[in-house]
This record gives structure tokens, C-alpha cells and sequence, in this order.
């Protein structure tokens, strides 16, 4: 009767330690995707945020396509001291800046190692087709990244200005143009996000009027699933993509809940089986203590 008690309780225990083990298991998988959807609300917060820093540096590069621009219309398409201009407005993200009146390319500044950019944007074969839609549709346009002669690559923002001749009439009167360098433009965003911890491609679409993306900058890890955000500017999508380094679920959190969860279970049914062992004994001396020797 004792030994048929005692393969009853190791059975209860091995009951209680199998359905602990469940539990955990469970408690386990919940934890872990807790910590997937609390770490990609963090991702896609982030990445609003970087991306909104982005747009902002690239806007520092339109905005001196602007300042030209009202300089061509203030004095009715000329601009006069244009590399003193351009000099005080360089900037370590800039390649070059340029005017192009007509669509003809004919100062640059600096103008040492960029000279040969001086041609006729409409008919050039890379850049004509873009640069016609930005005249026809008045919008400015992004192109690139491409090589530059220099090395590095960069994006070139070709803004179209118009002037009203004495009938109140609209005439093309050429661009403003700023060559921006890639990634120095993102250094501040892409060293954070690299800080963070995570893996980043930023991507726009090739021209205004296609959907295919083309990659502007990114890290060299792979991108698993990754979250994104995507904005506009000068009619094309661009879009910004992270995700952790060491992925969406962070294994060693993972192993610590399942290890320290396992322990506790095993501690749990140790102590429950002691218990177990324990009442049955003291069961076995009260019969004892309530039957005589002969019986």
C-alpha cells in the first residue's frame, strides 16, 4: 500500500511538472510576442522619426535652389555675383551648386573638377527626359544617385523657374540646381539609427512617373520584414526601411524567461512532491499511532 502511494504521487508530480512545463511554454511564446510587437512599435516610431529628419535635410538642399530662384526672378533672370552667392551658401553635403538658363548648364560653383557639367540638360541623354517633365509639369525633380566624378555619389535637384514677360505671360526661364552628396546629406540620421541598432535602406522611386524603387543609401546587413515609412517629395516617393540588427525577437530574453520560467516549475514541483512525501508520512504515523502491535 506504502510503495502504490508513493507511484501515485511521483505520478501527481510528474502530472504537476508536465503541465508547468506547458504553461511555460506558453508564457514563453506570449513573452516573446509581447517583446516582437513592443520592439517593432519602437521600430516604426523611429522610423518616422528618421525619416522626417531626412526629408528635413533634403529640404536644405531645395532651399538653396529656392534662394537662387528668387534671385532670378527679383532681377528678372539675371543673377549677378552668382559664385560669391553659391560660395556663402555651400555646404560639406553639397557637391556643387548651378544655374541653367534655358535648360543649358552655364555656371557652376566650384567650378574646379565640375566643368564638365556644363551642357544642355534638355537633350542630354541621362537627363533630358527629367529634366522636360520638371519644365513641362512645374515641379521640382530629384535624380540620382549616380556617381560623381569626384567618387561618392549624389542626387541632383533641378528646380524650374519662370518669369511673366510685360503681357503677364509665363515663360520657362531655365533651373537652379544643387548637387547634393549621399549619405553625407543623412550623416546625422544614419549614425543614430546605426547607434540604435538597427538596419536602414532608403529608397526612392526612379522618376515621377514610375513606381519602380531604386536604393539611395543603406546599411549592409539584410533586411528581414522590416518596417517602413514612406514620404514625397518633388513628385517621387521616397521610402525608409529599419529593422533591429539582431532581429525582431531578442533570443537571449527569450532563453532567460524559458530558462528562469523552467527552474521555478522544477523548484515548484520539488517542493510540491516534498509535500506530497511529507503528508503521506505523517498519514502513515497516525495509523500507526492508532493501531495496536497485534492488529
Amino acid at each position: 500500500m506504502v510503495a502504490s502511494c508513493h507511484v501515485k504521487d511521483a505520478l501527481s508530480a510528474m502530472t504537476m511538472l508536465f503541465f508547468g512545463l506547458v504553461v511555460l511554454v506558453n508564457i514563453g511564446i506570449r513573452a516573446g510576442s509581447s517583446q516582437r510587437d513592443l520592439t517593432r512599435s519602437r521600430a516604426e516610431l523611429n522610423t518616422v522619426t528618421y525619416a522626417d529628419h531626412m526629408k528635413a535635410d533634403i529640404v536644405r538642399g531645395i532651399d538653396i535652389t529656392n534662394t537662387f530662384e528668387q534671385i532670378v526672378i527679383s532681377e528678372n533672370g539675371k543673377i549677378s555675383m552668382f559664385s560669391k552667392v553659391a560660395e556663402n551658401m555651400m555646404a560639406d553635403y553639397i557637391q556643387s551648386i548651378q544655374i541653367a538658363p534655358e535648360g543649358v548648364v552655364t555656371e557652376i560653383y566650384p567650378e574646379q573638377g565640375n566643368a564638365t557639367g556644363k551642357i544642355d540638360l534638355l537633350y542630354d541623354k541621362d537627363r533630358g527626359e527629367i529634366s522636360q517633365y520638371a519644365r513641362d509639369h512645374h515641379t521640382l525633380v530629384l535624380q540620382g544617385p549616380f556617381q560623381l566624378k569626384q567618387g561618392g555619389y549624389g542626387i541632383a535637384i533641378r528646380n524650374p523657374v519662370y518669369l511673366e514677360d510685360e503681357s503677364g505671360q509665363e515663360r520657362f526661364w531655365g533651373f537652379t540646381i544643387a548637387i547634393i552628396r549621399v549619405p553625407d546629406i543623412f550623416a546625422d540620421s544614419v549614425n543614430a539609427l546605426s547607434n540604435f541598432g538597427y538596419e536602414y535602406r532608403l529608397s526612392k522611386t526612379v522618376s515621377p512617373w514610375e513606381s519602380t524603387y531604386e536604393e539611395v543609401y543603406s546599411s549592409s546587413g539584410e533586411m528581414a520584414d522590416p518596417v517602413s515609412y514612406s514620404f514625397e517629395i518633388g513628385g517621387e516617393e521616397w521610402k525608409l526601411e529599419v529593422m533591429p540588427k539582431s532581429g525582431w525577437v531578442n533570443s537571449r530574453y527569450f532563453i532567460v524567461v524559458i530558462a528562469g520560467g523552467a527552474l521555478i516549475v522544477l523548484l515548484l514541483t520539488g517542493l510540491t512532491g516534498a509535500l506530497m512525501v511529507l503528508e503521506e508520512n505523517r498519514n502513515n504515523f497516525r495509523r500507526l499511532a492508532v493501531t495496536d502491535s497485534l492488529t
